[in-house]
C-alpha cells in the first residue's frame, strides 16, 4: 500500500511540474516570429534571430547535466525557468535586433537547463525518486507525461495567440510571470508531497570527462542516442515546414491544421500509454519506425491535398507515440546510473550537433532538388537510423531474461 501511495505522489509531482512549466513556456511558442515582425524586424532577419536559440541550447546542454547532478535536479529546473523568464523580460524592455537575439540566446540556455522538450532534468529527478523508493521504471507514467506535455502545449499556444490579439506584449507578460513564480511553485509542491531535491551521489574528485566518455561503453546510452538522433533529424523538416506545405501551398486554415496536429500528437501519446503496458519496447519501436518511414514515403508520392493532410496527421500521431517511447526509454536507460542528468544532457548535446548538421544537409538537398517534397524521402531515411537500435534492444532483453 505504501509503495502505491509513493508511486501516486511521484506521478502527481512529475505531471504537475511538466504541466505548469509547459503551459507558460508554450504560450510564446507560436508568437515569437509574429512579435518580432510587429516590432519592426524584417522577415529575412527573423531566422537569424531564431538561430541564437540553437546556439543557447548548445552552450547550455552539457553544463546543465553537470549542474543537475552536482547541485540538485530541481534547483536546475528552477534556474531554467528564471533564465527563460529573464529572456522574456528583455523582449519587453528592449525592442531591437541585438536584444531580441540575446533573448533567444538566454531562452535556448533555459531550455537546455531543462534539457529542452523532453525535460530530462525532471526525468532524472523522478528516476532517482523511483530508485530511492525501490520502484521500477514506469513506461505508463512516461507516456502520461507526453500526453500532458502535448495537451498543455495546445492550451498554452491558444492562450498566447489569444493574448497576442489583445496586445503584443500580453503573452510575454503571461509567460514571464508564470515562469518567474515557478521556483516557488516547485518549493511548495515538494514540501506538500514530502519530497526533497536530489542529485548524483558524491564521488571523490570525480573526473567529468571520464564520466562522459564512459557513457559510450553503455548499451543504454547508444539505444537512447540513436533513438533521439533518428527522431530529431527525421522530424525537423515537418516541424519547420508544416505551415508552408499544408497552409500556404495546400490552402488549409492555419488554426485548423494546428489544432488537428496537436490533437493527433495527444492521441498518439494516449495510444502509446495503452500499448506500453503489454507490448515490448522492441516491438513498439519497430512498429513506429516502419510506419513513419512508410508515411513519409507516401507523402512524397501522393498529390491529393486531403490525403496529404491525412498523412500529416498520421505523422503527428506517430510522433506522439515515439515521444512517449523516448521518455520511457530515457527512464529505463538512466535507472541505476549515478550521473543521470549528465548522461541525458550528453545524449541531447550530441543529438543537437547532428540535428544542426542535418539542417545544412537538408538545405543543400532542397536547393539541389528545387522542391520541398524530396525532403519527405530524406526524413524517411533519417528514421531508418532508429532501426539500428533493434539489435541492441534484442540483446538487452535476452540478457535480462537470463
Amino acid at each position: 500500500m505504501k509503495s502505491k501511495s509513493v508511486n501516486f505522489k511521484i506521478a502527481v509531482l512529475f505531471l504537475t511540474f511538466t504541466a505548469v512549466f509547459t503551459l507558460f513556456r508554450s504560450s510564446m511558442s507560436g508568437i515569437f516570429s509574429l512579435f518580432y515582425a510587429k516590432n519592426g524586424i524584417p522577415t529575412a532577419n527573423i531566422s537569424s534571430i531564431k538561430s541564437f536559440q540553437n546556439i543557447g541550447i548548445m552552450l547550455g546542454l552539457l553544463p546543465a547535466g553537470y549542474l543537475a547532478d552536482r547541485i540538485g535536479r530541481l534547483k536546475v529546473l528552477a534556474l531554467s525557468s528564471i533564465v527563460i523568464a529573464s529572456s522574456f523580460l528583455i523582449l519587453i524592455l528592449f525592442r531591437n535586433f541585438l536584444f531580441f537575439s540575446l533573448a533567444e540566446l538566454l531562452y535556448g540556455i533555459g531550455l537546455a537547463l531543462a534539457l529542452a522538450l523532453n525535460s530530462g532534468t525532471l526525468i532524472a529527478y523522478i528516476t532517482d525518486l523511483q530508485e530511492q523508493n525501490h520502484l521500477s521504471p514506469n513506461s505508463k507514467l512516461m507516456g502520461m507525461q507526453v500526453i500532458i506535455l502535448n495537451l498543455t502545449t495546445l492550451i498554452g499556444g491558444n492562450i498566447g495567440t489569444g493574448l497576442f490579439v489583445i496586445r503584443d506584449t500580453a503573452p510575454v507578460w503571461f509567460a514571464l510571470i508564470g515562469l518567474g513564480l515557478y521556483p516557488a511553485f516547485i518549493f511548495v509542491m515538494i514540501k506538500f508531497l514530502s519530497f526533497s531535491d536530489n542529485k548524483a551521489p558524491h564521488k571523490r574528485k570525480n573526473n567529468n570527462v571520464i564520466d562522459m566518455a564512459s557513457f559510450f561503453k553503455k548499451r543504454n546510452f547508444w539505444i537512447l542516442l540513436l533513438l533521439n538522433i533518428g527522431y530529431d533529424c527525421g522530424t525537423q523538416f515537418i516541424l519547420i515546414y508544416w505551415s508552408i506545405i499544408y497552409v500556404e501551398k495546400l490552402g488549409f486554415n492555419l488554426s485548423l491544421v494546428y489544432t488537428l496536429f496537436m490533437c493527433a500528437l495527444i492521441l498518439g501519446s494516449l495510444i502509446f500509454n495503452r500499448i506500453s503496458t503489454f507490448a515490448s519496447s522492441r516491438s513498439i519501436t519497430i512498429l513506429n519506425t516502419v510506419c513513419m518511414i512508410l508515411v513519409f514515403v507516401l507523402s512524397g508520392i501522393i498529390e491529393n491535398k486531403y490525403l496529404l493532410l491525412t498523412l500529416f496527421l498520421l505523422i503527428e500521431l506517430l510522433m506522439g507515440m515515439m515521444s512517449g517511447q523516448i521518455s520511457a526509454t530515457s527512464n529505463e536507460a538512466i535507472y541505476g546510473e549515478s550521473n543521470k542528468s549528465t548522461m541525458l544532457s550528453t545524449v541531447s548535446f550530441i543529438a543537437e550537433i547532428l540535428v544542426s548538421l542535418s539542417l545544412f544537409v537538408s538545405n543543400a538537398i532542397m536547393k539541389w532538388a528545387g522542391h520541398l517534397k524530396v525532403m519527405f524521402f530524406v526524413s524517411a531515411a533519417y528514421f531508418s537510423i532508429v532501426l539500428l537500435i533493434i539489435p541492441l534492444i534484442k540483446q538487452k532483453e535476452e540478457l535480462s531474461a537470463k
